[in-house]
């Protein structure tokens, strides 16, 4: 009975929608339309007024164009017959040009624009102006790969809107909305970006992943007049600049930016305002701020609270500049003024950051004024990385964890406190700040459309047991559910003529019970790898041997476990008690990421690499030297690499973008024995790695042609050499020559036991060495 009325209320609805478009319609001559399919849209004509209603349903394959003339008077409108009951999926976007055209409440979902941005305001070389999209959801409208790139809003013209959408799980390159400037008609164009949800966007590990940008490096002395203000940005994590200006005279207020991995950059253009913005970090690594390069912006009555953020992901960082820059460099910073900022437990506050050797013109007449400092952690309020001669400093109020930060133009001061989302922030009201209203996620995005993760009730996971034999884990994987274990529960080998495509979130490990590793052997005739990572998929590992050994007649399998090549979806991948051997081409790689592809994290720990002309853990694919790389956190701990032709560890990130934060690599408590003796070699070959640290190993009789460690670092990288042991192996090469940090040794270890992989060291005892 409740079913039925609800029906029957859902059908009165309809009915009533339908009536008061009539209506409308019959008073000013317009028309209501409808279509139920995709082919309906084809030839469809609309005019001012005019109303074209989308049935309920599924619209595939359909490249929607929208080139019509309305008024501010009588506007045309596209709009869903029910909000979030019209999906656009499949080779689908839309393209909306022409006068006062709106579009409502349409789901683009499963499936990938076949061509160009998702959403464009333009058809050809016809601009859209006055015209909005409200409503809609952009949810993970992705193709393959994360190669293939396209921006999935691409705004032209003048005086257009978006505002209360929707865009979450953007994975392949290139910015989610973009503003663009080309010509003189898309230029001072008072467009206005509100009240949208911008979801999750991951890391990606290149540049050009921004979630916003408004012009180009070539427009920077171009006014646009965007407004960006009252949206919601969470976790948009894909690079440095979440949101990227690079024009003049744009208003950039009242959004909220939620443990972004990032920062609102000025980064071309002058005469930015930026207002009434918060920023929560909660000690997020990498959460930022505000970074300024240019002239003339304002940055008033903001909030920064608890952002991790350091150098160009810093709270605040004011650029030092390239005299006489080119366009995409970095100009002047001069006649900026900061006030009425209130700063809560942000250790980074950087001036003049970036100085180097090109970067040597310090800001000029910048004037910080009234604002608020609260630092609990630490007395430093800023640091400075050259002159700040042109910097003014005003009537500011501090309160640190000393209470001695006497430097003019700062006083200390007790707070009041504001309640904002559940966090005590201080207010003043004697420094001028304006109190207003922060923009909460409940206001923003379609209101349809839940903004909160979806928490699904997944089955509880399975334990698959399978026995030594041909296929017989293939045969698992088959049955194997997100989440599932595979065990592993006798001994000997595990046959596959095949490579396992681990497509979903799995475990494969050995039975507790085994007094030995099983192994997995390749008999397949087609060379793979034993395990290949695709989309969707995340693998870990434990207490297995992977032969890379051929067998008569068979093809040698590539790796052992590899990525496919190319994936649209990061992975993670954890290996733990595990032995690879056997992989006896150069070309091979016991573990492999492939190009374009991205693991979020890499841990193996307590394994042992042994017997193999390939290299051990390999993800240096990305050869294009733009700053790409494919993964952000590789740990390898307590793990042994015995008798090797390649490198332990390759890893790879080329050029010198300065848009990403990683590769972060760890290397702790392992040993190289016989590693990687060729000429030029090297037994860790960490290039481009901005976090590195190696520390507590052991490298004996290893890179004797070439280094033990090399590295290729850039002046403000993080990278340490610490408590390691060199004997008879190759030097630590780096390129400023300052990554060694002390308690380097020159002593012969004396394994225990190398036949049997032993390689507990007899006579060292410096203290914390593989400890």
């Amino acid at each position: 009975m409740v079913d039925q009325l609800l029906s029957f209320n859902t059908l009165i609805m309809r009915i009533l929608i339908i009536f008061v478009f009539t209506l409308c319609a019959f008073s000013v001559g317009a028309a209501i339309k409808q279509v139920s399919a995709p082919g309906e849209l084809k030839g469809i004509k609309l005019q001012a007024g005019d109303t074209l209603i989308l049935r309920n349903g599924v619209y595939s394959d359909v490249q929607m164009v929208f080139n019509a003339k309305g008024s501010k008077e009588q506007p045309i409108v596209i709009t869903a017959e029910e909000a979030g009951k019209v999906t656009i999926e499949g080779k689908s976007n839309l393209r909306v040009a022409g006068e006062y055209v709106e579009v409502h409440n349409l789901w683009f979902r499963n499936g990938a624009s076949p061509k160009g941005a998702v959403i464009e305001y333009r058809l050809g070389n016809t601009r859209a102006n006055n015209c909005r999209i409200t409503g809609c959801s952009i949810d993970y409208f992705n193709p393959e790969t994360r190669d293939m790139g396209y921006n999935w809003v691409l705004v032209y013209g003048r005086n257009n809107r978006f505002d209360h959408n929707n865009i979450v799980g953007k994975l392949n390159i290139e910015v989610t909305l973009a503003v663009i400037l080309s010509e003189e008609i898309d230029r001072q164009n008072f467009h206005r970006i509100d009240h949208n949800y911008f979801g999750v966007r991951p890391v990606f590990g290149s540049n050009g992943a921004e979630t916003i940008r408004v012009g180009t490096s070539q427009q920077a002395h171009t006014s646009s007049n965007t407004i960006i203000e009252n949206n919601f940005f969470e976790r948009c994590n894909g690079e440095v600049e979440v949101v990227s200006i690079k024009s003049a005279d744009n208003i950039i207020r009242a959004n909220t930016f939620y443990e972004c991995q990032g920062v609102l950059a000025l980064r071309h253009g002058n005469r930015n305002l930026v207002e009434h913005n918060l920023f929560i970090g909660n000690n997020v690594q990498n959460t930022g701020g505000v970074r300024v390069v240019n002239e003339g912006h304002i940055i008033r009555n903001n909030v920064f609270y608890k952002l991790a953020g350091d150098r160009f992901f810093a709270a605040l960082g004011i650029m030092n500049a390239v005299p006489n820059s080119l366009p995409n460099r970095y100009h002047w910073v001069k006649d900026v003024s900061i006030s009425r900022n209130t700063f809560v437990d942000c250790p980074n506050i950087l001036l003049c950051v970036g100085k180097d050797n090109e970067r040597t013109q310090t800001p000029s007449n910048v004037s910080v004024s009234d604002n608020i400092f609260v630092n609990k952690s630490s007395a430093k309020i800023y640091e400075a990385f050259d002159k700040i001669d042109g910097f003014i400093f005003t009537n500011n109020s501090v309160a640190t964890s000393t209470g001695k930060f006497t430097q003019k133009g700062f006083t200390e001061a007790k707070f009041q406190a504001q309640n904002i989302f559940g966090i005590s922030i201080p207010t003043a009201k004697n420094q001028g700040a304006e109190p207003f209203d922060y923009t909460q996620k409940s206001s923003t995005g379609s209101a349809w459309m839940s903004k909160e993760e979806v928490k699904k009730n997944a089955a509880e996971a399975k334990t698959i047991s399978a026995s030594a034999g041909q296929n017989t884990l293939l045969d698992a994987l088959e049955k194997a559910k997100n989440g599932d274990v595979i065990e592993l529960t006798s001994n000997g080998n595990y046959f596959i003529d095949k490579s396992l495509q681990v497509d979903k979130n799995i475990t494969i490990r050995a039975s507790a019970s085994l007094n030995e590793k099983p192994t997995i052997s390749y008999v397949g005739t087609q060379r793979g790898p034993l395990v290949s990572i695709a989309n969707g998929g995340s693998l870990t590992v434990s207490g297995i041997c992977f032969s890379g050994e051929m067998t008569p007649g068979k093809a040698a399998p590539v790796a052992a476990i590899a990525t496919a090549d190319g994936m649209i979806t990061p992975y993670v991948l954890r290996v733990s008690s595990c032995e690879f051997y056997g992989f006896f081409e150069s070309n091979f790689a016991a573990i492999r990421g492939m190009k374009n592809t991205f693991a979020d994290s890499v841990v193996i720990t307590n394994s042992l690499f042994r017997n193999m002309s390939a290299e051990c853990i390999s993800f240096a694919a990305e050869k294009d030297d733009v700053g790409k790389y494919s993964v952000e956190l590789l740990r390898v701990d307590r793990c042994t690499f015995f008798r090797t032709l390649g490198s332990a560890v390759n890893l790879y990130r080329g050029g010198n973008d300065e848009s990403t934060a990683g590769p972060d690599c760890r290397i702790s408590r392992c040993v190289f024995e016989d590693v990687n003796n060729r000429e030029q070699g090297s037994v860790l070959r960490l290039i481009g790695t901005q976090v590195a640290d190696v520390s507590n190993c052991i490298f004996s009789n290893s890179g004797r042609g070439g280094a033990s460690i090399r590295f290729d670092e850039m002046s403000w990288d993080k990278i340490s050499v610490s408590s390691c042991d060199l004997w008879n192996s190759g030097r630590v090469q780096s390129f400023w020559g300052k990554v060694a940090k002390g308690g380097m040794v020159n002593l012969n270890p004396q394994f225990k036991d190398i036949e049997n992989y032993d390689f507990t060291p007899k006579n060292i005892t410096v203290k914390g060495l593989l400890k």
